[in-house]
């Protein structure tokens, strides 16, 4: 038994520890109390610095200390020397360093680094810089330091290609890499846009990202930061503002807008002339927003039968006319025309259709993987939606059961890309009813901007919860409206729009006491439950 090490018993290291944690918690309400008497007396000093110093050493997300070390430092910069202030900077900034090194995501820490070097004169950036670099070894995914490298930069402006080389170095380090990856997307924009062909990415450098994504992607199928790093890339087409519909009426006149737009843009844009006369007026954003993709016209001029209506839409000497039809007395309708196929250029088209056939053989190895899946399905909407409609269906509909727990995203995807075939042919028709002709249900209405012409709409036996009726206020020409069979459980939040009738029959969700008073307050319209 002599001269063995005694180890101690379970219950002997908890007692222990228990006693260092008093000891040390008593150290620390000592200073802590020390500290705020100090501060309530005004005492902003070299001993406030030192104790809130080693506070700050042992536990650096005090952001309350940090916070009285500004107001300290801040009144020594307006009594002490250059070179005495430069000297107590370099120690502040050592002591976030130390910091840093006991928490590396320490919020408080990096926050008080920016506000020193933001506060000195001729800040040393390029260390800074070589900062990151260090920290970025230890852990190359530390969103806190990607962020810190991204004010350096914005300070220090080093060449963006070799920042953007650094994030291709991170990357082959490990393509798990959220910050890398969306610092990576930042820049490329900047470096390489298609100046001629108004795109965000010159199609060389599109290609080649799209490359490297898929390498990743295919590296790690269950990682899900290339995935979401391609989705971006898919993303990064040419996007034109279209008018796609107005309405004028006695009533009434609306234009209704492929994207949301501001005042300012349809001022400076857009031009209506009724029998060729330009008429002015007052624009009013349909859901009282500063951008908005329907707007009401308010004007004082007369609307009467048989009138030549247009309205002139450009921006410099790009100018598109758009005439309308007389769809019932008095009521004119103007539609273009409908496209929503991504404008990829060939050759990045050729790219998809290459990684399109890697994916498949993807999913022959392994069929239950979702983000395979899913890219799969993007790249045939991207592709061609018209043709590959059917099998994007299909695909969201396994996705539903492969991944449960965002199965509502999959269906709103099916109702986005399923009225998306259907505009182009309610835009063909002279119909000033809304119907949904597809066998899905809809469980969102995305593009309803598009058929704010519509007097009838018909949502009636779809899967629309209550979560959809602020949008409603898109419907602003509409008379009748029926959402009878659907999952609407509550009337709270439905727009306030001129409607003659509407149907609520088979929401059995609904509270009868609650649509009775929603009735009182809507006397004016029927209402049938």
């Amino acid at each position: 038994m002599h001269g063995r090490i005694k180890v101690r018993t379970t219950e002997e290291e908890k007692a222990r520890k228990e006693k260092e944690r008093q000891e040390k918690l008593k150290v620390f309400k000592h200073a802590m109390q020390k500290i705020l008497y100090k501060r309530k007396q005004g005492e902003q000093d070299d001993e406030q610095l030192e104790i809130t110093g080693k506070v700050l050493s042992s536990n650096p997300d005090i952001y309350t200390l940090w916070n009285i070390r500004r107001e300290i430092l801040i009144l020594f910069s307006k009594t002490k020397n250059e070179e005495e202030m430069s000297k107590i900077y370099d120690t502040e900034l050592n002591l976030t360093e130390y910091c840093l090194k006991i928490n590396p995501k320490s919020y408080c820490s990096w926050h008080q680094r920016e506000w020193v070097l933001t506060s000195r004169p001729n800040p040393d950036w390029k260390k800074e810089l070589e900062l990151c670099n260090t920290y970025l070894k230890y852990d190359e995914r530390n969103f806190h330091t990607w962020d810190y490298r991204r004010f350096v930069v914005s300070q220090f402006k080093p060449p963006l290609q070799e920042e953007f080389d650094f994030t291709t170095e991170k990357l082959y380090d490990n393509f798990s890499n959220y910050s890398a990856w969306h610092y990576r997307s930042k820049m490329l924009v900047e470096l390489y846009p298609d100046v001629k062909g108004g795109r965000p990415i010159q199609d060389n450098h599109h290609k080649h990202e799209l490359k490297m994504v898929q390498s990743a992607a295919f590296t790690d199928p269950d990682d899900t930061s290339a995935w979401f790093y391609q989705r971006w890339l898919l993303g990064a087409v040419k996007v034109t503002i279209q008018l796609v519909s107005y309405t004028v009426t006695p009533l009434k006149t609306t234009l209704a807008w492929s994207r949301k737009v501001s005042n300012n843009y349809i001022n400076s844009n857009v031009n209506i002339y009724f029998n060729n006369q330009l008429v002015e007026g007052k624009w009013i954003p349909c859901t009282g927003l500063e951008y908005d993709d329907l707007w009401i016209f308010e004007h004082n001029q007369e609307v009467s039968d048989n009138m030549d209506i247009k309205v002139e839409h450009g921006v410099g000497d790009e100018k598109q006319i758009i005439n309308s039809e007389k769809y019932q007395p008095c009521t004119y309708v103007g539609k273009n025309k409908i496209f929503f196929k991504n404008q990829y250029s060939q050759p990045v088209i050729e790219e998809l259709n290459e990684q399109l056939d890697s994916c498949r053989q993807l999913l022959a190895l392994e069929p239950d993987n979702k983000w395979t899946l899913l890219t799969t399905t993007f790249f045939l909407y991207c592709i061609d939606a018209n043709l590959y409609h059917k099998e994007i269906m299909v695909n969201l509909e396994t996705l539903k059961d492969l991944d449960s727990q965002r199965a509502g995203y999959y269906s709103d995807l099916i109702s986005k890309w399923s009225i998306e075939q259907q505009l182009p042919q309610d835009y063909n028709s002279n119909s000033l009813e809304y119907k949904i002709s597809f066998s899905q249900k809809i469980t969102s209405l995305p593009h309803l901007n598009y058929y704010s012409y519509c007097q009838v709409v018909d949502l009636s036996n779809q899967a629309l919860t209550s979560r959809i009726l602020p949008t409603l206020t898109k419907l602003q020409h509409c008379k009748v409206l029926n959402l009878s069979s659907n999952k609407i459980n509550t009337l709270d939040g439905f727009p306030d729009i001129d409607l003659e009738e509407l149907h609520l029959e088979d929401n059995i969700e609904l509270d009868k006491m609650e649509v009775e008073v929603f009735k009182h307050k809507h006397k004016f319209m029927k209402i049938y439950f």
